[in-house]
């Protein structure tokens, strides 16, 4: 029978059901999310137990039918979630252990697991937004995503596997969050949440998100965007990809959170960390209470996360093909080339929508929600929704990292400079 655990009874459960801590442990709780730089606004149902006696720890994650931020009875949130990403999880393990956080447990009737805690690792969002540097990054993340992609993806794997996995992890009522939330500017997943009618709401952060919408040449790029993301069935993807899912530390990493994971495209989880990344550049501009250099430090160091991730990507996707792709592509570099291309596009247009989706909506974005005043939080959001935008409408004509990186840098200077020139 399903137990719904909370702080005071998940010890009792961990004792009972598990033995992770010898019989004199002497075990503690905390409840991640009740601190400020504990997540994003949506962490929640993940306990971190340790021993007073050892210092060992875990985290304990429980799936339910909803999520605090959004309240009981909203959401497609499906329970079943939890064990599908302890299986990702161990699936990924195979493939990057030394990104993956260890799976220790698995209880599909409660639907929770029991994993390795990260804890001497931080969230890399919160990192950034304090000015701190991980020169390693691009590296690992790169390596991460193109060897996660092409070991789940069809040039290696047998075609019946690769459609097994399909199969399992087809994922519909996660998927539909963001077929939605990014896709479509009339549709939502979520019953009575239209930011127009949310009295708590920025009425000029909606007002900016609804500007793009107006257009149709927007909207038909959006559903030709949504169509190769509900289509494509190319690897195992995480789904959501953020800053805020990324555990750091000065030569380490770990990816958590994947509970949305299903067979999708290439390109979808580059292109929602790119966004992330692109409202970091963005934010170092309005730090007041940094020195002038310092900020341009940061900018350049995004800057260089950003070419270096997407150059990582392909030179690791290249060697993974050259080493282990099935007979049929073996040596087919064009093929890959055309492949590498094809991701490159795609995952720019993804990008754009990450930004104008969640810029220009009412989720909470630390990396803008706590700049010093609200006009610069607005401006900010402007920047990023424009960058978002035109990244969409001319993802084919931005060819390489370096295009990519100018089109942000000149989009961001100009708007800067508008917004200057009407502040005057």
């Amino acid at each position: 029978m399903y137990q719904d655990l909370d702080h005071d009874s998940v010890i009792a459960y961990i004792k009972e059901k598990t033995a992770l801590f010898p019989h004199n442990a002497i075990l503690s709780v905390y409840e991640i999310g009740d601190g400020e730089e504990d997540g994003d606004g949506f962490i929640n149902f993940l306990y971190r137990v340790w021993d007073q006696n050892t210092g060992k720890s875990v985290i304990v994650k429980q799936a339910k039918t909803y999520y605090q931020a959004f309240g009981e009875g909203e959401g497609p949130f499906v329970v079943e979630r939890n064990t599908l990403e302890a299986q990702i999880l161990r699936i990924r393990e195979g493939i990057t252990p030394e990104y993956i956080p260890r799976v220790y447990h698995v209880d599909p009737e409660n639907h929770l697991f029991i994993c390795e805690d990260c804890g001497d690792l931080k969230i890399l969002r919160f990192e950034l937004m304090k000015g701190k540097q991980f020169p390693k990054f691009p590296a690992m993340i790169g390596e991460y995503i193109a060897k996660s992609n092409f070991y789940t993806s069809e040039v290696y794997l047998k075609p019946e596997v690769h459609q097994n996995l399909q199969a399992h992890f087809i994922n519909t009522g996660m998927r539909q969050i963001f077929q939605t939330g990014l896709f479509l500017k009339d549709e939502s997943c979520f019953e009575n949440r239209d930011p127009h009618n949310n009295p708590d709401a920025d009425a000029v952060r909606v007002a900016m998100g609804d500007l793009p919408w107006k257009s149709r040449a927007f909207r038909t790029e959006m559903l030709k965007l949504r169509h190769i993301h509900m289509k494509k069935s190319e690897c195992l993807v995480h789904g959501d990809l953020h800053t805020s899912n990324i555990m750091i530390g000065s030569g380490a990493m770990k990816i958590i959170d994947m509970e949305y994971t299903y067979m999708g495209p290439l390109s979808a989880d580059s292109g929602y960390l790119m966004g992330s990344l692109i409202y970091e550049y963005i934010r170092w501009f309005y730090m007041p209470d940094h020195p002038a250099d310092f900020c341009a430090e940061m900018r350049a160091a995004v800057l260089s996360y950003m070419k270096d991730f997407i150059d990582t990507y392909a030179a690791v996707y290249r060697e993974c093909w050259e080493k282990d792709a099935r007979i049929t592509y073996r040596g087919m570099t064009e093929y890959c080339d055309g492949i590498l291309e094809t991701y490159f596009h795609e995952m720019t247009g993804f990008a754009g929508c990450q930004m104008v989706s969640r810029v220009g909506g009412v989720v909470p974005l630390p990396d803008f929600d706590t700049l010093t005043t609200l006009a610069d939080q607005h401006e900010a959001s402007r920047i990023a929704i424009l960058i978002g935008e035109y990244l969409i409408m001319h993802r084919e004509a931005i060819t390489d990292s370096d295009a990519l990186v100018r089109t942000v840098v000149k989009i961001t200077a100009t708007g800067r400079a508008l917004f200057g020139t009407a502040k005057k």
